[in-house]
């Protein structure tokens, strides 16, 4: 129903051409645009929204981002055939920031009945300037252009994209160089170390891609031995080199994250940059003011015992293997021997953020609404086997995820990452960043507001 403009982030009209929000933050209204049909030539509208809504609401599928991005949302009343109004149970500042996710895109109900919830996906339809063509899984996806919808006209001039192949590529595919020159235009989510290799070629182009969210972090478990004094965790925080770790993993194309929001959110805490900077001698002191020493000279810390050994869990994604390698030398300086357990895919990382059998969680949240760090230190957050009960966080974000007024939301959400970085309860690492190759002719590409999804419908291919 809207968008967010690409550069400052604000709500812009999208299938909506505006909304009204009552004075308490509970009824928004949506005016609908009325020349827009579905690919399959069906009409949208305001019954078309509320189907979709009803299906989302659906006891027959699984709660799923969708349902999540509503938040209390309760009801709606189709007011007439272009008019939407959306009923919301509680205040809700991050409303329009749900909505305006491609998770909450909006499908021609003829085609969801049509097809069903498992056939649906090789038929979809939308209201985009493409429309779906073919879908082959772990292939490929091919889109032409929509000649249905004129709200988001093709550029002028003759070499506007009609036509778009998604390739699904393999894990052991040729490097990107060669891709690029032999058969693609564009290769998505290149490596760090690709990048820096492509970056003087004149013939490719690297499109650096704010990701906005939670910085890429390691959550500190406070519910285990060890990680359960703050002491313990300042040190590791002090004996983390993340400059050189943007340096030498990310070849500075990740800046330091020092908070829990990343900058490209803009509410990030500026206030802790530098806070927790490298320092292997403070470190080293707080551990020995913890009681800690190497009582039987192995090089590994001990108090009452009990060696300092901790457990990572390492995805193979973002780079997080070289980082945790990183962070076991680094640490190991001040007498930590961190022991490092891969997990290869996000179901068995999701059975381990249940269990709680860790010391130290990547934490991979993205948006741009500040309301995601609820998804930390909420009571019923995922994450919630990570941490002891903390009253005064949980008061914050209920605060702030009920405040109307913009900065009173934000002073709310400052505080919050101030009580998370003060006491320790993360190691932010760095900003997330997609990075992107393309051949030098490919123009005008540009990704959304949310920094994952591509904006196609201005780009145009010239000569190189």
């Amino acid at each position: 129903l809207v968008l967010r403009d690409v550069d400052s982030h604000g709500f812009i009209p999208g299938l909506a051409t505006n909304w009204d929000i009552t004075p308490d933050g509970l009824s928004y209204t949506f005016h609908l645009r009325q020349d827009v049909t579905f690919h399959d030539g069906s009409r949208f509208d305001a019954a078309a929204v509320a189907s979709n809504i009803q299906r989302i609401f659906s006891p027959d599928l699984p709660p799923g981002k969708a349902r999540a991005l509503l938040g209390p949302l309760s009801q709606y009343e189709i007011v007439d055939e272009f008019t939407i109004r959306l009923i919301l149970s509680a205040p809700y500042p991050g409303f329009l920031d749900g909505l305006a996710q491609p998770f909450l895109g909006l499908a021609s109900p003829n085609a969801l009945n049509a097809y069903g919830n498992l056939r649906y996906q090789f038929h979809q339809s939308g209201t985009g300037p493409f429309e779906l063509e073919e879908y082959l899984p772990g292939e490929r996806i091919l889109l032409r252009r929509s000649s249905e919808n004129g709200w988001r006209p093709a550029p002028p001039g003759a070499d506007a994209i009609e036509r778009v192949e998604f390739i699904i590529l393999r894990a052991d595919a040729a490097d990107t160089l060669s891709l690029l020159n032999d058969s693609l235009d564009v290769i998505d989510d290149i490596s760090p170390a690709d990048a820096q290799n492509l970056s003087g070629n004149s013939r490719v182009r690297i499109l650096p891609s704010a990701i906005p969210g939670l910085s890429i972090q390691f959550l500190f478990n406070t519910n285990r031995a060890h990680i359960d004094n703050p002491a313990v965790r300042r040190a590791l925080l002090l004996a983390s080199n993340r400059v050189a770790i943007s340096d030498q993993v990310f070849h500075h194309y990740a800046p330091v994250a020092w908070a829990p929001l990343s900058q490209s959110t803009g509410y990030a805490h500026t206030g802790f940059v530098n806070h927790f900077a490298f320092d292997l001698d403070q470190a080293q002191s707080l551990l020995t003011e913890a009681g800690y020493a190497d009582g039987n000279g192995d090089g590994i810390l001990e108090r009452a015992g009990a060696p300092l050994e901790l457990r990572i869990v390492v995805p193979p994604w973002h780079e997080l293997p070289r980082v945790a390698a990183f962070l076991r030398e680094e640490w190991r300086v001040i007498g930590v021997d961190l022991i490092i357990e891969p997990v290869p895919g996000a179901a068995r990382l999701e059975t381990l953020i249940r269990s709680g059998e860790y010391d130290l969680l990547p934490i991979e949240q993205f948006g741009i609404d500040p309301s995601l760090l609820g998804e930390i230190i909420s009571d019923d957050a995922m994450y919630r086997a990570s941490r002891t009960p903390h009253p005064q966080l949980i008061d914050l974000l209920t605060r702030a995820d009920q405040e109307a007024d913009a900065p009173g939301r934000r002073n709310l959400y400052y505080e919050m990452q101030s009580l998370m970085m003060n006491e320790a309860l993360i190691l932010p690492l760095h900003e997330a960043v997609r990075l992107t190759a393309t051949r030098a002719g490919v123009r005008n590409l540009a990704f959304d507001a949310y920094g994952f999804y591509p904006l196609l419908f201005n780009t145009a291919l010239a000569d190189e």
